[in-house]
């Protein structure tokens, strides 16, 4: 199995990081009244800002939030270690880039702190459908509703990791909703089997 992963909301818990960024800056700085565009995934999208209070938003807190801020997903080491022993390839495919080039820096440094691999990252990917068909992906674990329909639309299987007040999305055999790493591996476990002993697993998880 090849599986797709985005970076910022699966690896790296970046959405939940800068939405809270995000509410102190709207209350301390702009001294604004909060959310008005609850139904928004985008951080940038879901308060009455102007562009040039957008802008210095993410020039002040975007990379420096990435590399001080931000902590990996519970577990998501571990995740991919099972991936490996299991026999799994994964690429991470990532919108990262788009908005600043130097967010790439960023998330390499956070990368290779965490001793996670960094020679198998897609950089700026706007369409994350076309780039799963070239890569033979043959499952997305995707954060943004809005891509996550996309991909269900055109049947490649995915795994919405949904965040609370993140748009629900009917499940169907192309897309299943998980909240926690612990939830993917069991869905992708499921599928395919499990391939090693309890003592590969425990080592893994550092249990006894």
């Amino acid at each position: 199995m090849k599986i797709g992963l985005d970076i910022d909301g699966i690896i790296l818990d970046f959405e939940r990081t800068m939405r809270t960024y995000a509410e102190l800056y709207d209350l301390l700085i702009l001294r604004k009244n909060g959310v008005n565009n609850p139904d928004q995934f985008d951080y940038l999208k879901r308060y009455d800002w102007t562009d040039e209070e957008r802008k210095n938003f993410v020039n002040n807190y975007l990379i420096y939030a990435t590399i001080n801020s931000t902590p990996l997903i519970p577990l998501v080491k571990e995740m991919l270690e099972l991936f490996k022993v299991e026999g799994y390839q994964f690429e991470f495919i990532t919108a990262r880039g788009l908005i600043k080039k130097e967010t790439k820096d960023a998330v390499i440094q956070v990368f290779k702190k965490n001793n996670l691999p960094t020679d198998n990252i897609h950089w700026g990917v706007k369409d994350k459908v076309s780039k799963c068909k070239e890569l033979g992906i043959d499952l997305m674990v995707e954060d943004n509703p809005n891509t996550c329909k996309l991909l269900k639309n055109q049947k490649i299987r995915t795994i919405y990791f949904r965040y609370k007040d993140n748009e629900k999305i009917e499940e169907n055999e192309f897309l299943i909703e998980v909240s926690n790493v612990g939830e993917i591996c069991r869905y992708i476990f499921n599928l395919n089997g499990l391939k090693n002993s309890k003592e590969t697993y425990k080592k893994i998880l550092k249990s006894e």
